[in-house]
């Protein structure tokens, strides 16, 4: 591509986010790179494991928790990001700072590290051009979690949190999208046709 771009597509629980992955692959196929975050290069995913899954991580203060992302937000747009768009290659991160704003300062209450997130964003070497919120109402995505987990047995942490803490994550990301470029999904729809609404955002940017 002429003019490659940086695009993220975020979301909350139960927004279909893995789903609208999978359509990207399968849409875009190689012509796109697809990361995630926190990770999405060699560094940045030894980052994920000790931020995520360390026992001692569920200690950790909110600082710490947010520098950790930052570190791996770094190595990641140095090392994955930045040469994929300088061959060309437009990459589609699934989550990126937006995740970090709506879940540690907002959903978490963290309101005093808002400050140094600015900081820290000031100073990631390429920021993305354009965020895709695919956006659920709370009530149905946790609906959609709750349907998924009693069926595969999967979930997250965030899954069980009462709906006050899904109210302010959602709350969070708005918030952070009035000040950067972003597309909004509406993904109260049916699968189908949030994934056809994907791919036309995608093509407009």
């Amino acid at each position: 591509m002429k003019n490659p771009k940086f695009i993220v597509l975020e979301g909350g629980e139960g927004a279909g986010k893995s789903t609208l992955i999978k359509t990207i692959k399968e849409k875009m196929g190689d012509s796109v790179l697809i990361t995630r975050e926190p990770g999405g290069s060699p560094y940045a995913e030894a980052i994920r494991e000790l931020a995520l899954k360390n026992p001692l991580a569920k200690n950790a203060s909110a600082e710490t928790m947010l520098c950790l992302m930052f570190a791996a937000r770094f190595d990641h747009v140095r090392n994955t990001v930045i040469p994929a768009l300088e061959k060309g290659i437009t990459v589609i991160s699934d989550r990126f700072d937006a995740s970090s704003f709506a879940y540690q300062i907002h959903a978490q209450e963290n309101s005093g590290i808002r400050e140094l997130f600015w900081h820290l964003r000031e100073a990631v070497p390429r920021l993305p051009d354009c965020y895709i919120y695919a956006d659920v109402d709370v009530k149905e995505g946790l609906r959609r979690v709750h349907s998924r987990n009693s069926t595969t047995d999967e979930g997250n942490h965030f899954d069980g949190r009462e709906l006050a803490f899904h109210e302010r994550l959602r709350t969070g990301y708005k918030e952070f999208l009035e000040k950067v470029p972003h597309k909004i999904l509406d993904a109260n729809k049916s699968a189908k046709e949030v994934a056809e609404d994907l791919v036309k955002i995608l093509n407009e940017i």
